[in-house]
């Protein structure tokens, strides 16, 4: 590990972030979720501006108000190695040989420097003035190359700055290239500084260069942005400048295109937001691990990148990845987001108000929700970390199939209550009713998320997933039959053309995963069983095809079907004392279940007809 990890960031009075603070858990990717306004960006920004020691502005300041009892206070932990601790002073050992390292910063005012001061593990206190070291690696410019740098892409950046940044970032890595050009190996200084009166002679010698290092950046390029934009491609205009000669060797003319693969191709300042978003952020990725970074600057500025210096890690910071994009575009580029931190060198912060853009199947993944009170404080949750919920490859597979199908699974992780369905019907019956009692002025289901695992063994997944939320979410599933009937070949009796099929009676399959739904029921949880399934259960039929046309229609032609699937959704969420219909349980283990399908099919008589 070449750099420490950043494994925690403690924010308080910064910007919507009051005293009582927020606590960010940072794995490789941090998904940051939650209303409008609930401090998403706030975090972001908050990593940054340690991360870089910036200066701040008013706004940066809670309430606006530069006041000594509420400066912005902001702490990040750190994971180090032997060959990148600092002094011993600075260090927690960790069980497993590594060490803890913790910083904070302190601005006590606009424009100022921030305070950087270090926990001293040997006196238990924060350093302070007096004490004989007060930071770890010494000086900000030191300490800062110890960190991921950070990326950001905000939300709204100006397009035309945007732009800008990008052809900055490409002009710095082949100016550098072209800079390092010397006639023998053996020379100490380069054509460029040597030999000042040849500039016209170098231009024309780099171009060579240039496209060399033009046609590799297109071609990674390219292979990111094809993953999102299928047929599309990037191309990087760089016409003989005409410029007079300055050392601004590759011009003003130099820019990017982009179109479709073998048509007309336009700047990326004309392109649609979606698109100069992904170039950006694929343009940083690759540039970063040469050493070159974008950075904040007004549309008026001359540069539009720096040195990082000698960080070797970094992290991107942006802001709803999602906006502008084609839905189907979306899932491609999570994809492409969550695959950089495979670079042991990339850590991925994001914001997002899309499910898509969350994968449980990840690994390495902090899922946050940021949230604001009544008294409009905000506070973060840490509601999911795959080393914490310890799914096993069984339930990445299901929640990654779940997710193929339906990403708005993730939308348990944006609020609300949270209940889980097995299938389609109970799924859409519930969802008609939450609709139709809206209309009708009851806002008893208002914050009511239904999420459809589409299968009982994912349920089971789904509840290992929830139970981290800490908070009370509901399950309702079928509990099927505990055999069923298989036909298999007689192949003694089959003759010829004609197969004979003997009936017997195996165990169901689906009865068996009752254990795995009961080995994650917690004390969050509240699951209630359909005997048999839904259909049986509440409408008194037996049907194999049609189920959620079949149930809707039942729900809009026959009040009394509407009225006992209300009273089931009443009676899961335990809405103003509703009991639960006949056929239904609210159960805590499998013999319980056992028990209520016996006796149901007890009460059963099926005639055959004549």
């Amino acid at each position: 590990m070449s750099n420490p990890k950043i494994t925690k960031l403690i924010i308080k009075n910064f910007g919507c972030i009051g005293p009582q603070g927020v606590s960010i858990d940072i794995d490789k990717i941090v998904v940051l979720v939650g209303a409008n306004n609930a401090g998403k960006s706030t975090i972001l920004r908050a990593f940054e501006v340690v991360a870089d020691c910036l200066k701040l502005e008013q706004d940066d300041f809670h309430n606006r108000q530069v006041l000594a009892d509420n400066f912005p206070d902001i702490e990040i932990h750190s994971v180090v190695t032997q060959d990148n601790k600092p002094g011993d002073e600075w260090c927690q050992l960790l069980p497993d040989g590594t060490w803890l390292i913790k910083e904070k910063w302190t601005w006590n005012g606009i424009g100022t420097e921030p305070k950087r001061v270090g926990f001293n593990v040997k006196i238990d206190r924060w350093a302070q003035t007096g004490d004989k070291e007060l930071m770890p690696w010494g000086t900000n410019n030191v300490a800062k190359s110890r960190r991921p740098k950070p990326h950001r892409v905000n939300t709204f950046d100006n397009p035309e700055v945007q732009a800008k940044a990008i052809t900055s970032l490409l002009k710095s890595l082949l100016e550098n290239d072209i800079k390092n050009i010397k006639t023998n190996e053996a020379d100490e200084l380069s054509r460029y500084d040597a030999i000042v009166s040849s500039l016209k002679e170098l231009r024309a010698d780099s171009k060579k260069i240039q496209q060399a290092g033009i046609a590799d950046i297109q071609t990674q390029a390219n292979l990111i942005l094809e993953q999102i934009f299928p047929n599309y491609t990037m191309k990087v205009i760089a016409p003989e400048s005409t410029a007079p000669i300055t050392i601004d060797l590759l011009g003003d003319e130099f820019g990017l295109e982009v179109g479709a693969t073998g048509g007309p191709s336009f700047p990326l300042e004309k392109q649609g937001s979606g698109t100069q978003r992904t170039a950006l952020w694929t343009i940083l990725k690759l540039l970063a691990d040469k050493g070159i970074k974008a950075k904040p600057a007004a549309k008026t500025a001359k540069t539009f990148h720096e040195s990082v210096g000698p960080n070797t890690a970094h992290i991107l910071l942006i802001d709803e990845p999602e906006v502008s994009l084609h839905p189907r575009a979306i899932q491609a580029a999570r994809d492409v987001l969550y695959s950089l931190p495979d670079n042991e060198n990339w850590q991925v912060m994001i914001t997002t108000h899309s499910p898509s853009f969350i994968d449980l199947s990840k690994d390495h993944t902090t899922i946050i929700r940021a949230e604001k009170d009544a008294g409009n404080n905000i506070g973060a949750t840490t509601l999911y970390r795959p080393d914490q919920a310890q799914l096993d490859s069984d339930d990445k597979e299901n929640l990654k199939l779940v997710n193929l199908f339906d990403s708005h699974i993730s939308e348990a992780f944006f609020g609300g209550q949270v209940l889980v369905v097995e299938g389609d019907t109970e799924y859409t019956a519930f969802n008609h009713i939450k609709s139709r009692e809206a209309l009708a002025g009851n806002n008893d289901y208002h914050s009511l998320n239904v999420i459809r695992a589409r299968g009982k063994v994912t349920v089971a997944s789904m509840m290992k997933v929830l139970n981290h939320f800490k908070s009370k979410y509901y399950v309702l599933h079928d509990t099927d039959r505990q055999t069923v009937q298989s036909r298999i070949k007689d192949k003694s009796a089959s003759k010829n053309d004609h197969v004979v099929y003997r009936l017997t009676t195996i165990a169901n399959p689906a009865w068996t995963n009752n254990n795995k739904i009961e080995a994650q029921m917690s004390d969050f949880s509240r699951v209630v069983a359909s005997v048999v399934n839904f259909e049986e259960a509440y409408f008194s039929e037996v049907i194999d095809i049609d189920k959620p046309e079949n149930c809707i229609n039942r729900l809009k032609s026959d009040p009394d079907s509407y009225a006992v699937v209300k009273q089931l959704l009443d009676g899961i969420l335990e809405i103003n004392g509703a009991q639960l219909p006949l056929g239904a349980i609210n159960w805590s283990n499998v013999q319980e279940l056992d028990a209520a399908v016996t006796s149901w099919d007890s009460k059963i008589t099926v005639l055959q007809e004549a």
